[in-house]
């Protein structure tokens, strides 16, 4: 019986070590799940990733037409290239149908609009939605010079050939003060 004892008493700390380390983790203590700008920053950095992977498998920017420097946001044109929709298979912007990006599904919000993720259609296409409901804009160097002009400076040239930036809490990409970018 004494023994029965001791070992309750070790299986309770155990469980009482394993909660104390385990509860707080799952509110707060997981990077980037708590913050909505880790979450936008860490889908930024992603975006730029599957854009830069993109460039090094096909030699071009996801673009429909790579003239000049240009802006683009996550709606289908460039999703849908980046996604390897069925669309764009065989077609000259992603032939071969590799899926550059993927990121969990969006959550739809009250306004029509999604958040947190990518809004898949029913060919592998789709939208990608930042943590507060808006798309995010991209800006590539389409010229070849490794300089991108600047959203937030006009004619500010950045030593960057892809930009990524969200519009942030307030939903202005006007407003840069809370709007989260990859430079």
């Amino acid at each position: 019986m004494r023994w029965l004892k001791s070992d309750l008493a070790i299986i309770l700390l155990f469980l009482t070590v394993i909660l104390a380390v385990i509860v707080p983790a799952m509110f707060s203590g997981i990077p980037g799940h708590g913050n909505p700008n880790s979450r936008a920053e860490n889908t930024a950095y992603n975006l730029k990733n599957a854009i830069s992977a993109f460039f090094t498998e096909y030699r071009e920017y996801p673009l429909r037409s790579p003239d000049l420097d240009i802006t683009a946001d996550t709606r289908r044109e460039l999703m849908d290239i980046l996604l390897g929709a069925e669309n764009e298979r065989g077609k000259s912007r992603n032939p071969r149908g590799i899926a550059f990006y993927t990121d969990k599904a969006a959550k739809p919000t009250e306004d029509g609009r999604f958040r947190k993720g990518i809004r898949l259609d029913s060919n592998g296409g789709g939208e990608l939605w930042d943590t507060w409901g808006n798309h995010y804009r991209v800006r590539m160097d389409t010229n070849f010079d490794n300089q991108t002009e600047g959203p937030e400076s006009p004619f500010a040239l950045l030593p960057e050939s892809i930009l990524v930036w969200s519009a942030g809490k307030d939903g202005k990409f006007e407003t840069w003060k809370d709007n989260v970018k990859t430079w």
